[in-house]
């Protein structure tokens, strides 16, 4: 079995660590240094000679993927993590800013880790370093008077699973708010159809996600919105 997906689950999982090409029992420690790793990868901006190269500037990473392996879920080892460079399309950055100066509030909601969701959010001029970020976890753990007033003050929601954008949704509906909704997924297809505009990715997206939407993006192109 192979296994990727975030360091706080995959580790989870895991019960050894790859060491010098041997299995060795994992400790609390040595979760905490590879989660360090993850965080100091996910933060920090890495030099990428094919991008280097083509673009001449230098990227940070997007996407931090654990990798474990095993014989099943309940018998991994823990083998490392890759960062993943996925620069954002050109027109994005512009797209937000005509987008919010015309009056619509612009919210990024994503599955990776904190620090990335923050670092990406932050050069697309989404999140200024004071506004709230929420994490997947704290949304389940809310009541809905915490969900009313803060799902509306948070301009990032990171660590989330699909079915957190419906709570999104609805949340951001109850306040009124006209609710536009990107997904690529089948998970994402209740979130589209309850959505004021569900927008599905033409490129990426699933035909469930495509048919509950009500607008697709043929180039998956976040430009495309306006």
């Amino acid at each position: 079995m192979y296994v990727k997906g975030s360091i706080e689950q995959t580790l989870k999982l895991s019960k050894r660590y790859l060491h010098h090409g041997s299995a060795v029992p994992i400790t609390d420690e040595k979760i905490r240094q590879f989660i360090i790793d993850s965080n100091q990868m996910a933060a920090k901006g890495l030099r990428s000679r094919f991008f280097e190269y083509f673009q001449n500037k230098t990227n940070s990473v997007h996407l931090v993927l654990a990798m474990a392996t095993g014989t099943s879920l309940e018998d991994l080892t823990y083998v490392g993590i890759v960062g993943i460079i996925d620069p954002e399309r050109p027109q994005v950055e512009e797209a937000v800013s005509q987008l919010k100066t015309g009056g619509v509030i612009v919210k990024m909601i994503t599955g990776d880790a904190e620090k990335t969701a923050k670092a990406i959010a932050t050069r697309l001029r989404i999140y200024d370093g004071t506004e709230l970020s929420i994490s997947g976890e704290d949304l389940d753990h809310m009541n809905a008077a915490d969900l009313h007033h803060l799902v509306s003050q948070a301009s990032i929601f990171y660590r989330v699973s699909p079915k957190h954008k419906l709570t999104i949704v609805k949340a951001l509906q109850a306040q009124g708010h006209i609710v536009g909704m990107t997904g690529d997924g089948v998970n994402d297809a209740v979130a589209l159809k309850a959505a004021d505009i569900g927008i599905a990715m033409g490129q990426t997206g699933t035909d469930v996600c495509k048919e509950a939407a009500d607008m697709i993006l043929v180039k998956d192109d976040f430009y495309t919105i306006m």
